[in-house]
């Protein structure tokens, strides 16, 4: 047993001086983690509590209901686009008017062809031709930008001219 004893106290100096060093680099991390750790929950309180004293729960609890609002005002927004798209669409957007001498004895190109139509080239097209003695009035309906009526050059031409015009207002916008 002595032997045991005396052993021990000669390699206990060696292991002490190995446990010391250990236990002064554990005291040495556990200073540097609680300095962290001290910082770390200072940035947090800060993040918490906000810069400006505004908490970062309450801030996002707030832009989340808004998210809400704006979805719900955006998909209101898309319904009135969507609707206003199939109204445009069927209202008149071409417009075209060709005036001429439809007799020979009459002058001033006082008749004309006048083509009115949508989008999808659905409207009409009405004609006057004046004369001397009368007046008359004539309405082709149109579908697809055609007429199950035969139609006239000039009314053919007033239709080529709305189409023509539209194009160009498209260029310059």
């Amino acid at each position: 047993m002595m032997s045991l004893t005396a052993g021990l106290a000669v390699a206990s100096s060696p292991l002490l001086t190995v446990a010391v060093v250990a236990a002064a680099a554990g005291l040495v991390v556990a200073v540097v983690l609680g300095v962290q750790l001290h910082a770390l929950r200072r940035r947090f309180r800060t993040l918490l509590d906000g810069a400006r004293g505004e908490n970062l729960e309450r801030m996002l609890i707030e832009h989340a209901d808004q998210r809400v609002q704006f979805d719900s005002r955006l998909e209101k927004l898309e319904r009135q686009s969507t609707n206003l798209d199939r109204r445009v669409k069927s209202s008149v957007r071409y417009v075209g008017l060709v005036r001429f001498d439809a007799f020979p004895d009459v002058g001033g190109r006082q008749s004309f062809a006048l083509a009115v139509y949508d989008e999808e080239g659905n409207g009409v097209v009405v004609s006057s031709l004046v004369g001397r003695t009368d007046s008359r009035v004539y309405g082709k309906p149109l579908v697809a930008g055609d007429s199950e009526h035969t139609l006239s050059a000039e009314e053919q031409q007033a239709i080529e001219q709305a189409a023509y015009r539209h194009s160009r207002e498209k260029l310059t916008l």
